[in-house]
């Protein structure tokens, strides 16, 4: 059981997802931020040109949650902002895994929504995770750290 969810942007939050450090548990994470690393760009359909992936995601941001708008949806330090639509998880033996789907908007293109999905795994009660994230015309490799409280 989570006590403290972060949608991954995940979340890409992407990438923004909800797998909070249990170390956090008893903490006010309103003002929180997180770091998200994106490596490994790759158009989905196999061409070699991942300008529009560079421009979308480059090698990542800090995400934190939005003060103005509900409560899964957070903003970046680069202009993204990443709503969480869906979530799922497994846990066991440990280990958690995670299925995030959520719309995210572009600094440069705030009126267009992508639907971005990601799956991540990492430790039960560690403070980072990692994964992999598909928007339809981007893929790549997402890896999101520990809570940095302001």
């Amino acid at each position: 059981m989570r006590l403290v969810p972060l949608p991954v942007f995940a979340a890409i939050a992407l990438f923004s997802t909800g797998l909070a450090p249990y170390a956090l548990a008893n903490t006010d994470v309103t003002e929180a931020s997180r770091d998200v690393s994106i490596s490994e760009l790759s158009m989905q359909d196999g061409t070699s040109d991942n300008s529009i992936c560079v421009e979308r995601y480059g090698d990542g941001y800090t995400v934190s949650p939005s003060k103005e708008a509900p409560k899964r949806t957070y903003i970046s330090d680069k202009g993204h902002t990443v709503t969480l639509v869906d979530r799922s998880e497994i846990m066991g033996q440990g280990i958690f895994a995670e299925h995030d789907r959520f719309m995210m908007t572009f600094p440069g293109n705030e009126d267009e929504e992508i639907e971005v999905t990601q799956f991540v795994t990492g430790l039960i009660g560690g403070d980072s995770y990692s994964g992999v994230f598909t928007d339809g015309t981007c893929t790549g490799k997402v890896s999101v750290g520990p809570w940095t409280l302001p």
